[in-house]
């Protein structure tokens, strides 16, 4: 429009857009320098115009009606390309509502940009008086935004020059993925919070106060073992303050129940303290140790984040600051230091989606603690252990991997002094050659005295865990049951239950793969279905795990169906197993001191015989919108199944139905449903489709009142289990159970 034109400009109601230009820009820069990152200045200039497009009438026209549609997105890249000659600013900006794309995807954009229609979108947007700063901020004399494009000529040179050629003949674009990802972080966590709150976000580094550690000490149990573990600790960390000087790719190898967590967060500490690190990151393989190995964090370091989809901070309607809500919302890790699962790690890593990326920039000069890094699956090992020395080497980010079992994933040194290895050796490892039905391995563990000794069963199917659970029960037996059928709230009691009874009385537990890692429990016999052979391991961990008199037994078998077929090909790839059988069937009987060697041994076999994931090579050939998933955390045909304990749910599910847009305060409206949300998920579990309808057919059929509607849909992809529901088709003990098994199960409540 005209310069006579001076109606009030807005970016987001009651708010100036040139104010929140100037502060989204101001920001970015402060949290840049925040993380020792330095922004060129035609970055600077790219956040500063990032939402120039919003001067447009039919987007005013929208914010002020809420009626129409109009991506001002676009027209803010066309500037911002044209202004910094820089494709990937141009990109961050397009891109910063939604997520990125393929090298290829935005060369064809921009090559078939309509330049008549555009260039008419950026004359129609308005220009006003107090615009003028923006030209000031820009170091650039201009009073129109037209003045900020070219004609027809100069618009097809740029695109020659910047765009037509982009990314053909450069062997790898790992570097310019790099940066893409910084400028949209950045862009996109000030932008957020300058909309949603305003003013600084000040960060704090990690701080290190040794009483608090001397306090946890002190309290740890006292004993022989306790004492061997405080000087492994104590030669740990020595050697540590020796090696890491300067950020890298360091490895920790300790064996299970050595007290990994508290010396890799004190490596962390001391590492980030040498360092001058922006901050420590926590990385977990499942949600379930999250809580544990954050409450460690939180007494050794204060103000720490706890990160992961079914965390959440406060009780429904606390009074939390604009900023609190931000932080929540987002997911954002602000605090020093952050405790993560590997899913939400990997989605800032790699995923394209623009919230997903915020948190990248919080990893430069930060000290990352990976532990249990071989949940990361074989085919990804080469990609992920390349982008970690991209970052390390252009960010300065030092990684700490942290296992019993060490796959190559980098190579950098090693931080325990030598191979460490128990006082005496704790448990032996048993092949057991001939295949088993649930039913004889139920015999079998009877043979090996369970009746009397504290044990734990791991299958790899749901079923056949139930199958066993059933089958141990009719033998006389009370065992606890574990699997993903299993709420979080009901997890954790479970677990509780049998740490407390811990050495003083007779414990059994049947569970699937949720134990295998980080759990902290003894038992004196393990029985594991045949699986990848560190999967094993890290089950026989729980063997004996904090150092009895005697030795403890770890047997494996492969457990068949009533057609002969291993139950592990529907859970595992063919090539772990096959590779986990030949060692198995070489060494049949060994003990926990060759266990470090025949686990080098897998996999290495395994690194050569696994196809590599398309990770790395995404990166460097620009297939940057691609997302190469660590794990799908449900099946496509899985549904969520909620328990209502205490008929609480429908009101919840009604607060997640009411529309934002009909709130005063949008920011609390959707912290709201993100607590209700979260505190839905601890009491649910992920059922297939399938075996709900199942129950919903057979119940719905049914006369009497009382079983009507004690399962049924609830909206899209939820469903809920009520009344006397719950000790049928969810059961306390053991979870979800099929119809198929129901029967089965009946008088065992």
């Amino acid at each position: 429009m005209n310069h006579g034109d001076f109606e009030r400009i807005e970016s987001h109601p009651g708010k100036p857009l040139e104010e929140h230009l100037l502060a989204t820009h101001e920001l970015a820069e402060k949290v840049a320098g925040a993380f020792g990152l330095a922004l060129k200045p035609y970055e600077k200039k790219a956040i500063l115009l990032h939402d120039a497009g919003k001067a447009h009438p039919a987007f005013q026209k929208k914010l002020r009606t809420g009626r129409g549609k109009f991506g001002h997105a676009e027209p803010s890249a066309v500037l911002v390309l044209n202004e910094t000659k820089n494709l990937l600013c141009a990109e961050a900006v397009r891109r910063h509502h939604s997520h990125l794309e393929n090298v290829a995807e935005f060369v064809k954009f921009w090559g078939e940009w309509d330049y008549e229609e555009g260039s008419q979108v950026v004359r129609e947007l308005k220009w006003w008086p107090e615009a003028k700063r923006l030209a000031q901020a820009a170091d650039r004399e201009f009073d129109s935004w037209i003045e900020l494009f070219p004609d027809q000529n100069r618009w097809d040179e740029l695109l020659v020059d910047v765009v037509d050629s982009y990314g053909f003949d450069v062997p790898s674009l790992a570097e310019d993925w790099l940066r893409l990802r910084l400028i949209y972080s950045l862009l996109v966590t000030a932008d957020r919070y300058e909309a949603a709150v305003g003013g600084d976000l000040k960060y704090v580094r990690p701080q290190v106060d040794k009483s608090r550690l001397e306090r946890f000490l002190a309290a740890l149990p006292q004993g022989t073992l306790a004492r061997w573990r405080d000087d492994v600790r104590e030669r740990v960390v020595v050697r540590a303050r020796q090696i890491i000087n300067a950020p890298g790719l360091y490895t920790l190898t300790l064996p299970t129940g050595t007290g990994k967590t508290l010396i890799g967060l004190q490596v962390a500490m001391e590492a980030a303290q040498r360092l001058n690190a922006t901050g420590i990151i926590y990385v977990l393989p499942f949600v379930s140790l999250v809580e544990q190995n954050a409450a460690v964090a939180e007494s050794l370091l204060g103000n720490v984040r706890e990160d992961h989809h079914l965390a959440y901070r406060g009780e429904e309607g606390e009074d939390l600051s604009l900023k609190e809500r931000f932080i929540e919302f987002f997911r954002y890790w602000y605090e020093p230091v952050v405790v993560t699962t590997l899913a939400k790690f990997w989605e800032v890593l790699y995923s394209p989606r623009a919230n997903d990326a915020m948190s990248f920039h919080r990893l430069s000069r930060a000290v990352v603690v990976l532990d249990e890094p071989q949940a990361i699956p074989a085919r990804c090992w080469d990609g992920f252990g390349k982008t970690l020395e991209l970052i390390s080497s252009k960010l300065r980010t030092t990684f700490i991997l942290m296992t019993a079992t060490q796959p190559e994933i980098v190579h950098g040194p090693e931080l325990a002094p030598e191979p460490v290895v128990f006082p005496k050796v704790r448990h032996e490892l048993h092949w057991l050659e001939r295949p088993m039905s649930v039913s004889e391995a139920a015999e079998f563990l009877v043979t090996q005295g369970i009746k009397e000794k504290d044990s734990l069963i791991v299958l790899n199917t749901r079923r056949s865990a139930l199958e066993m659970w059933l089958e141990l029960k009719k033998r006389g037996l009370r065992p606890y049951f574990l699997s993903r059928w299993v709420t979080p709230l009901d997890r954790s009691r479970i677990l509780r239950e049998l740490k407390e009874k811990e050495r003083k009385e007779v414990r059994c537990l049947v569970a699937t793969q949720v134990i295998e890692a980080g759990v902290d429990l003894d038992f004196d016999l393990v029985f594991r279905d045949l699986g990848p052979l560190d999967s094993i391991i890290q089950v026989a961990g729980r063997c004996n795990r904090h150092c009895r008199p005697g030795m403890g037994h770890v047997f494996v078998a492969k457990l068949v169906d009533e057609r002969g077929r291993s139950l592990a090909n529907d859970v595992y790839d063919g090539v772990l197993l096959d590779q986990t059988k030949f060692l198995l069937r070489l060494y049949r009987d060994f003990d926990e001191g060759s266990s470090a060697e025949i686990i080098h041994q897998y996999y290495r076999n395994v690194r050569s015989a696994v196809s590599d994931s398309p990770l790395w090579s995404n990166i460097i050939t620009g297939k940057w919108g691609e997302y190469e998933h660590i794990f799908k955390e449900t099946q496509p045909d899985e549904l969520m199944l909620i328990v209502d304990y205490d008929g609480t749910v429908p009101s919840a599910l009604a607060q997640l139905e009411v529309p934002v847009e009909k709130t005063g305060d949008k920011i609390a409206a959707l912290q709201v449903k993100r607590q209700i949300f979260r505190k839905l998920s601890i009491q649910s579990v992920p059922v297939p489709a399938k075996l709900l309808e199942e129950w919903f057919h057979q119940t719905a059929s049914m006369i009497i009142g009382d079983e009507q509607d004690i399962i049924q849909p609830v909206g899209s992809g939820r469903w809920v289990v009520r009344g006397t529901g719950i000790g049928r088709i969810y059961r306390r003990d053991v979870g979800f159970v099929p119809l198929a098994m129901a029967e089965l199960m009946e008088g065992d409540s």
